[in-house]
């Protein structure tokens, strides 16, 4: 994880070819040849209290600010996914960095002292087109834990990567969100805490999504979090066979 950093600073996607990067918790870095995206990103140790719930088990692959990216995409406002301790080195006046989310994002970034040039709105049922970037926003349900949570679509360079953000399994979930075109990368937490889905549920999600590979995520960053990577895997080879399953390290680079 060293050379993370450079590693991501160097990498020149081709015209359809896009970099994935797990950053620990449901933060990824997304990169084309055209933007840097980064989405739900938490780098720093912000959500630790005086008790050392929610204390890191793992250092951030690097430090914020280190890389600047053209997008931040924060699905809702709970620390690990819009990261306080982190959200003023990532878009500040020197940097181009415009941050992406529902209301309840954009609410509490103001309160950091965000300029409303650097916020960009994207709620459910909602889109952005940003030169050839279109995010699609759509229901997350997250329960009481966050009412506006979104999910989104990112396509990019051909590709759709479909990031269900924090959401419970239901099973009318295929009538709220609509998927009508193939999905080249599902990423699904599977901690199986605070109203997501565990690995079994997060199997039928895939199932019903279909995608080429699937990445699960939202796990072992914090004492209080659940999550069995094997577990999903295995569940996957019943309920989604379909699917190719990627478990990567953090810091991995993975190609779609």
């Amino acid at each position: 994880m060293d050379n993370l950093k450079d590693k991501i600073l160097k990498k020149k996607p081709d015209n359809d070819e896009v970099a994935v990067y797990w950053t620990g918790g449901m933060g990824y870095i997304i990169k084309d040849k055209n933007n840097t995206l980064g989405l739900d990103l938490y780098l720093s140790d912000a959500c630790k209290n005086d008790k050392d719930d929610f204390k890191r088990l793992v250092p951030p692959p690097f430090e914020a600010g280190d890389i600047e990216l053209d997008f931040l995409i924060a699905t809702h406002d709970h620390g690990d996914h819009l990261d306080t301790g982190s959200i003023n080195k990532f878009i500040n006046s020197k940097t181009k960095t415009m941050l992406i989310g529902p209301d309840s994002v954009l609410s509490l970034a103001r309160s950091f002292g965000i300029d409303d040039k650097k916020l960009l709105r994207l709620n459910r049922n909602s889109n952005i087109r940003l030169g050839k970037l279109e995010l699609i926003g759509v229901l997350a349900d997250h329960g009481d834990y966050s009412a506006d949570c979104i999910g989104v679509i990112i396509i990019l360079s051909n590709k759709r990567i479909y990031f269900t953000s924090d959401t419970c399994y239901r099973p009318d979930l295929p009538e709220l969100v609509k998927i009508d075109k193939v999905i080249d990368l599902l990423i699904v937490p599977i901690n199986g805490k605070y109203g997501n889905p565990d690995s079994k549920d997060a199997s039928y999600i895939t199932a019903w999504v279909k995608p080429k590979t699937v990445i699960p995520s939202h796990f072992w960053l914090f004492k209080e979090h659940g999550g069995d990577p094997g577990l999903f895997v295995e569940s996957c080879s019943v309920i989604a066979p379909g699917s190719i399953v990627k478990v990567p390290a953090i810091g991995e680079e993975f190609i779609i």
